[in-house]
């Protein structure tokens, strides 16, 4: 007899978190999560090649808009940018502590993001033409009510991506 893995409260929260993200924010692509080693990766996706320069002036913009967002709330927060050029496209991988995510903090990075990228940053369509006003609003609540309790998941290493307006979870 086969035994399927029983989902936790905990589980259950990491999961719903993701998926919360992925429907808010659809310039996310992908989210990499990994609880164990308190890391996560955002990865967003750029068309075509961007410059050196480009990304200089991305990273100190992030970089003036945490120190503002820390001076502000007190919270501390700290992103770690990296740029992998493949082919035609870009990616934009910002890694951060998973134990210091707010949502905040997240709608802070996403803004800087399409802010600085707005030509070339690919979004997800099907989400933007499905989601509302309203539903935004009650992403932002479930996001902000499951970074606040989900501490206890501590073994989850969950991948979850976006693919033709729908959002997929896989545990790593």
């Amino acid at each position: 007899m086969v035994k399927a893995k029983q989902q936790s409260k905990q589980d259950a929260y990491t999961t719903n978190l993701l998926i919360s993200l992925l429907m808010r924010f659809p310039e996310i692509m992908s989210i990499n999560f990994n609880m164990p080693d308190d890391h996560a990766k955002f990865t967003f996706i750029l068309v075509g090649s961007v410059k050196k320069e480009d990304f200089a002036g991305f990273t100190a913009l992030l970089d003036e808009s945490l120190s503002a967002f820390q001076e502000l709330t007190g919270e501390s927060f700290a992103l770690e940018p990296k740029l992998q050029r493949t082919g035609k496209l870009s990616l934009l991988e910002v890694s951060c502590c998973t134990t210091s995510l707010s949502l905040e903090a997240i709608q802070l990075l996403c803004g800087v993001v399409s802010g600085t990228f707005a030509q070339s940053l690919l979004q997800d369509g099907n989400t933007l033409e499905t989601i509302h006003d309203e539903e935004m609003v009650r992403q932002e609540e479930i996001i902000d009510y499951l970074l606040t309790h989900s501490t206890g998941a501590k073994k989850d290493n969950l991948l979850a991506f976006r693919e033709s307006g729908k959002v997929f979870v896989y545990d790593k």
